[in-house]
């Protein structure tokens, strides 16, 4: 059996221990002057291509992963190596002698994300180590590794006689920052030390013996030697960069490893993701809904707006497009349209949190935001807090859970996802569970605070429990939502097994959900949004972003780099009883030129019906009379001369909306099935609103319903038509928006230097009609595009106006576009004053 020392000691014991061994049983060593070169030396200063060489020998390195995907960065001194968790490290063969007893292993890293460690596979005492150089046999454990593992502390590793041994620091690198870190072995003296930025930070002794080798071990820089699979990746490779890796022929004085440290001059490296290279030939990454840069992300959550910024958070792995070693990503807005991808906010720590930082929410309570997670051991899940001052780019843990474990009084299948709400003075937090004292069912576990940190808790029951034949809500509920719209709450789960998000409405009393219905109502008319995140944005409209997945192969994943893809702001209201869902006005602001329709017929014969219309980034909006249509919708990402396209349409006969994706794609690998679902619509006109982006399909129909789909089509594939079976339909108003991708991006497109949101003013208001809105910094000709949106969000009047000094005001009569009078209520008016975003809110009495 393979012995393994893992060094516990602190370092002023082993100092001293080491001071006594040298005076009595450690051989003199004194270095010979000047004797000190590196064995190999890499540089990584190839500018392009999938090799690099070793200075000292020229041996040429394969970067790993497809062809042309190797990628550099700006390093210390020329250019850097970058890897990415599951590709873009190096391999190859040296021919040197390796030093039996003195030998250094240096270099400098920048993670961007510490590696993974298998939830399930790896023991915790096997940490990763994500090599900067690892020449380890992995079945004789013969060589020597220096890296970070899986909770970003350095950690050495090589063989003395028959012990491999494990040096492991307490003391983690930072992420997104250049570290320089070194491995000292003198096994003539049995001593190892680990160094982080020339000073030396862990040391251990062991039993003397020559260091092991295989000459003929590969050599990888940027992945531990081992190989470890999770869903077809390789889950032991560094993420971030590499620059200036060396080995030596002896042990550096801890003045050489300073002067090493000191030769650079650091600045922080690039580690953004190179989206326009990366992605360059993925028709398939949409352009302005929100989606990470790189690797896997899924369930948002803890929507908030504090400091004049909107954040959410999300899981993230950030080694690879498949779900292991949970993070928390984080993004930040100013509208929620653009987003920039900040640094994790939380990841696994030695603890309850070890193995992951799943789900949770986010509360701001007196200004302070407040963020509740779930953390996961080997052993259970319990729940953690953090927080957070501004600007809100880094998260400080709680040392302990807040709730250590899920309840031993009730039988139960895992414990996660909280939620915390205000109800009345109170505050209170509902975790997901499966309930199994009886028939398997969903629940909810219920806390009060006792504290007004949110430290202490105190069980309150059960806030709600499913009953599956009845209510079809599967045996577990994770992702819960409560929202008090002030005359009646909503309770919503998400589902499982067959993940779906359902919801109720009903009231809270301190302890219990009282429901109005025993069954659940669907948030989406057909499932696929998931976990939506919830909160009041900057005007008061409660907002919602949930995920959209991609339901693809994991070959899928790996071939385009990432996973999954967040949901367009939401608006929601609570309309006799039923959640309505409409795009939030912010998302106006991505539309460019359109094409316009009026009083279009078509039936099952009719085909181009819209003059060769054609996009992968556009918007629908669409008024239908089905006439005697029994099906009526659209064809989207059509190319007929290669029988692809994706078919979103009313059934009339059926009373279902049905998404037909039997055709959708020649691809392999990608969702092709029927997804449809019952709903009756009111008899007359179909109002749509329809959001497509590369593979992500948003539906809105009649101001109220929504439902969320992907599609990925070949390329090329890109018509637009109207669609019709048994029966002929009039279009009797359509305009299609070309949206360019300006409007949102994914990471580094968000401007810190943004104006804020300009307010005029509104007299008279409150009014019945004739609003005046009245722009004071007009000082020089500027055009006013707006639109007047009624509380579900819904445009009903367009307003343009050229303004000027002498003509400073925009009038509105308190008509509709339909021509009827706007009812009492409040409004909001959204647009470009110019090139900078107004609002104001308008109350019709």
């Amino acid at each position: 059996m393979k012995k393994y020392i893992l060094v516990v000691t602190t370092a002023v014991l082993i100092f001293s221990c080491k001071s006594k061994r040298d005076t009595t049983t450690d051989p003199p060593v004194t270095p010979p002057v000047n004797s000190t070169s590196e064995l190999l030396l890499f540089k990584f200063n190839e500018s392009t291509g999938q090799t690099l060489s070793e200075s000292k020998t020229n041996t040429s390195f394969s970067i790993n992963g497809p062809s042309g995907s190797a990628e550099r960065i700006n390093g210390l001194e020329g250019k850097a190596l970058r890897t990415n968790g599951y590709y873009g490290w190096a391999t190859g063969k040296v021919n040197v002698t390796f030093p039996s007893n003195k030998v250094c292993i240096s270099g400098w890293v920048a993670p961007a994300a510490f590696p993974v460690q298998r939830k399930d596979l790896d023991q915790l005492s096997d940490n990763t180590n994500a090599s900067i150089f690892s020449n380890v046999n992995p079945y004789s454990n013969s060589g020597a590794a220096l890296g970070i593992d899986q909770w970003g502390r350095i950690i050495g590793q090589f063989k003395v006689g028959t012990e491999v041994i494990q040096i492991v620091s307490d003391q983690q690198v930072p992420l997104k920052k250049w570290s320089f870190i070194a491995l000292n072995i003198n096994s003539l003296s049995g001593t190892a030390s680990l160094y982080l930025n020339g000073s030396k930070i862990k040391t251990l002794t062991y039993a003397f013996g020559n260091l092991l080798w295989d000459k003929n071990a590969t050599v990888y820089i940027g992945k531990e030697s081992k190989t470890k699979m999770v869903a077809g990746f390789d889950t032991n490779g560094l993420t971030g960069a590499i620059d200036q890796v060396a080995l030596w022929n002896k042990d550096l004085t801890d003045t050489e490893i300073l002067n090493e440290y000191n030769k650079m001059t650091l600045s922080d490296p690039d580690l953004r993701i190179p989206l326009t290279e990366r992605y360059a030939n993925d028709n398939h990454r949409p352009k302005y809904h929100l989606v990470p840069s790189a690797a896997w992300t899924n369930e948002s959550h803890g929507l908030m707006y504090v400091g004049g910024k909107y954040h959410i958070f999300s899981q993230r792995n950030y080694n690879g497009p498949y779900l292991e070693h949970i993070n928390w990503g984080h993004y930040i807005s100013s509208d929620m349209v653009s987003w920039e991808e900040k640094t994790q906010v939380l990841w696994p720590q030695p603890g309850f949190d070890e193995v992951g930082i799943w789900s949770g929410h986010a509360v701001v309570k007196n200004g302070t935001p407040y963020v509740f997670y779930t953390g996961v051991n080997k052993a259970r899940a319990a729940i953690g807090l953090a927080t957070s001052n501004a600007p809100y780019d880094s998260w400080t843990k709680n040392g302990n859970p807040i709730i250590a474990g899920v309840p031993t009084t009730i039988a139960n299948a895992d414990f996660r996802d909280p939620f915390v709400f205000q109800n009345n003075l109170d505050w209170y937090m509902m975790v997901g569970t499966g309930l199994r004292n009886g028939t398997a069912r969903g629940g909810l576990f219920l806390y009060k605070s006792l504290s007004d940190d949110f430290k202490q808790w105190t069980q309150q029951g059960t806030m709600l429990e499913g009953n599956p034949t009845v209510d079809g809500t599967g045996d577990f509920w994770e992702m819960p939502v409560y929202y008090n719209f002030g005359f009646k709450s909503v309770l919503l789960v998400n589902k499982l097994p067959e993940a779906n998000a359902l919801y109720w409405t009903g009231t809270f009393d301190g302890s219990k959900f009282i429901k109005d219905n025993p069954v659940p109502q669907k948030l989406e008319v057909i499932n696929h949004l998931l976990s939506p995140s919830i909160c009041p944005d900057a005007n008061g409209k409660l907002t919602a972003i949930g995920i959209i997945p991609d339901h693809v192969s994991s070959e899928k994943n790996k071939q385009q780099g990432w996973a999954h893809v967040f949901s367009l702001p939401r608006v929601w209201t609570l309309v006799n009883g039923k959640i309505v869902q409409v795009p939030h006005p912010n998302v106006l602001s991505l539309r460019g030129i359109s094409k316009n329709f009026t009083n279009v017929s078509f039936n099952q014969s009719s085909s181009n019906v819209l003059n060769g219309a054609s996009g992968n980034q556009y918007e629908i909006v669409a008024t239908i009379d089905p006439g005697t249509a029994t099906k009526v919708g659209f064809s989207l990402m059509s190319n007929l001369s290669i029988n692809e396209q994706t078919l979103v349409y009313y059934d009339m006969t059926t009373k279902s909306f049905v998404v037909d994706r039997s055709k959708s794609s020649i691809l392999n690998d990608v969702p092709k099935s029927i997804q449809s679902s019952n709903y009756e619509l009111p008899a007359g006109d179909i109002r749509w609103r329809i959001f497509v982006d590369a593979s992500v399909i948003e539906v809105f129909v009649n101001e109220e319903l929504a439902f969320a789909t992907r599609s990925f089509p070949s390329e090329g594939s890109n018509q637009i038509d109207l669609y019709a079976q048994g029966g002929t339909a009039v279009a009797k108003d359509l305009k299609i928006y070309n949206i360019q991708g300006g409007g949102t991006a994914s990471v580094a497109k968000f401007d810190d230097t943004k104006e804020d949101i300009l307010h005029p003013v509104v007299y008279p208001n409150p009014s019945s009609s004739d609003f005046n809105f009245k722009f004071n910094t007009v000082q020089k000709d500027l055009y006013v595009a707006a639109y007047i949106f009624d509380i579900n969000g819904f445009p009903i009047r367009k307003i343009e106006k050229l303004l000027s000094l002498e003509n400073d005001i925009v009038k509105w009569d308190g008509i509709t576009d339909n021509g009827m009078k706007a009812r009492e209520g409040v409004y909001l008016i959204k647009g470009f004053v110019g090139n900078k975003l107004f609002d104001a809110k308008i109350i019709i009495n």
